[in-house]
C-alpha cells in the first residue's frame, strides 16, 4: 500500500506540473499584450519555400495566392520543391514563373526539401526564408506585415495558422485544437516573455541563421528541432497573431491518426534529446529551453482528458481522499482548456462536435503504437479534398 501511495503521489505531481503549465499560459493569453511594429522600408528579400510531396491538388492555388503580395515583386521569390508531382503540375508552376526544384535525396523529409531550397538560394542574397505547406493560403498583406516585424531585427517569426475548412466534425475539432495551441504555446508564452512555439508552416527565419542550422536538422519533426536550436542560440521567436496562414484541417480518421503519430514521434524524440542535456540547461540558466522541455513532456491533450477522470473514478471507489484531488485536477484542466479556447467556438456546433472526442481518444491511443517507427519514417498527410466549406 505504501508503494502504491508513493507511486500515486509521484504521478500526481507530474500531472499537476503539466496542468499548471497549460493553465498559466492560458491565463497569460487572456491578458492582452499588443505589439505594434512600425512601417518598414520593404527592402528585405524573401524566399518562399513550398515543400510539396504529391500535392497536385493544392499547390497551384497556394502558389497563386502567395504571388499576390502587396510587396515589391523583385523582393521575393517562390520556390516549390516538387517531389513526385505530375508533369502537368510542374509545367503549370513553371508557367506561373515559379522556380521548381526536383529532389534526388534517398531519405525523404521536409528538412531534406528545405536543405535543397537553401542550397539553391546560396548565391541569391535573400534576407529571410518563409516556409509554407503546400496547402497553405496567405493573404496579400502577409509579406508586408511580416516585413514590419522582421525589419526590427527579429530572426524568427511564427505567424497565426488557422483552419481553412470545417466541413467535418474532425476538421472542426482539429481547428479548435490548433487555436488552443496558439493560445497557450504561442500567444500565452509570448505574453509571459517566452518565445513562441513553432508550428511547422507560416514560419519566417533569418536566412543567414537558417542556412547554417538547417543542415544540422535530420529528424522528421524539423520544426521542433529548429525550436531547439533557436532556444540553444537564445533567439526569441515572435508570434504575429494578426498575420494569418490558412491551413487545411484533417477530415478523416486515418489521416488524423497518421498525422498525430508523426507529431507525437517527433515530440518524444526532441524531448529525450533535450532531457539528456538538462544538466547543461540548468548550468547555463536557459529557462526558455527548460520550459520547452516541460512542454514537450506533455502528452496529447485528449489523452489527459481521458486519463485524469479515469484515475479519479478508480481512486474514488478505492481511496476516496486521493480521488478528490484528481477530480480537482481535472477541473483545473477543464478551466485551462476553456480559457484557451477562443470565444467564437462557444457555440452549438462545438457542443455537437465534442461527442466525437471518445473516437479521437481511441485514435490517439492507436497512433501511440506506431510512434517507435514513425520517427524515422516519412508520413504524408494528403490534402485537397474538395468540399463546399473549404473557404472561409
Amino acid at each position: 500500500m505504501y508503494f502504491f501511495i508513493l507511486l500515486e503521489g509521484l504521478l500526481f505531481i507530474i500531472f499537476l506540473v503539466w496542468i499548471a503549465y497549460l493553465l498559466v499560459f492560458a491565463i497569460f493569453w487572456r491578458i492582452p499584450k499588443d505589439i505594434v511594429y512600425p512601417t518598414s522600408a520593404q527592402t528585405n528579400r524573401y524566399l518562399f519555400v513550398f515543400p510539396a510531396y504529391r500535392e497536385d491538388n493544392v499547390i497551384l492555388e497556394s502558389v497563386l495566392m502567395a504571388q499576390k503580395q502587396n510587396y515589391p515583386l523583385s523582393m521575393y521569390e517562390i520556390v516549390v520543391v516538387s517531389d513526385s508531382m505530375e508533369d502537368d503540375t510542374n509545367r503549370a508552376l513553371n508557367d506561373m514563373g515559379v522556380t521548381v526544384l526536383f529532389p534526388d535525396y534517398s531519405k525523404r523529409s521536409k528538412a531534406a526539401a528545405l536543405k535543397l531550397a537553401v542550397t539553391y538560394s546560396q548565391d541569391r542574397s535573400f534576407d529571410a526564408i518563409v516556409i509554407l505547406d503546400a496547402d497553405n493560403w496567405i493573404h496579400s498583406d502577409f509579406l508586408a506585415n511580416v516585413d514590419r516585424a522582421f525589419s526590427t531585427g527579429l530572426k524568427a517569426i511564427q505567424t497565426h495558422r488557422v483552419a481553412k475548412n470545417n466541413n467535418t466534425d474532425l476538421a472542426y475539432l482539429d481547428g479548435i485544437s490548433e487555436e488552443i495551441n496558439n493560445s497557450i504555446f504561442r500567444s500565452g508564452q509570448v505574453n509571459a516573455g517566452l518565445p513562441s512555439a513553432l508550428i511547422g508552416s507560416g514560419m519566417v527565419f533569418d536566412m543567414k541563421w537558417f542556412s547554417q542550422i538547417i543542415f544540422k536538422v535530420n529528424s522528421m519533426g524539423e520544426d521542433k528541432e529548429l525550436e531547439y536550436y533557436l532556444l540553444e542560440d537564445r533567439i526569441f521567436t515572435a508570434y504575429l497573431s494578426d498575420v494569418y496562414v490558412l491551413d487545411e484541417k484533417i477530415q478523416h480518421k486515418n489521416d488524423f491518426m497518421n498525422q498525430r503519430t508523426r507529431w507525437i514521434a517527433s515530440q518524444w524524440e526532441l524531448f529525450t534529446f533535450t532531457f539528456q542535456r538538462v544538466a547543461s540547461t540548468f548550468r547555463t540558466r536557459n529557462w526558455p529551453l527548460l520550459a520547452k522541455l516541460i512542454q514537450w513532456s506533455i502528452p496529447p491533450r485528449i489523452i489527459l482528458l481521458g486519463i485524469i477522470p479515469l484515475i479519479a473514478i478508480v481512486l474514488l471507489f478505492t481511496l476516496p481522499p486521493l480521488g478528490y484531488k484528481w477530480l480537482f485536477l481535472f477541473i483545473l484542466y477543464l478551466i485551462a482548456l476553456l480559457l484557451a479556447t477562443p470565444n467564437r467556438f462557444y457555440n452549438k456546433r462545438s457542443s455537437i462536435a465534442f461527442f466525437r472526442l471518445p473516437v479521437i481518444f481511441i485514435t490517439i491511443l492507436r497512433s501511440l503504437i506506431k510512434v517507435k517507427t514513425a520517427k524515422n519514417t516519412f508520413i504524408h498527410t494528403p490534402h485537397g479534398e474538395k468540399t463546399e466549406n473549404n473557404r472561409r
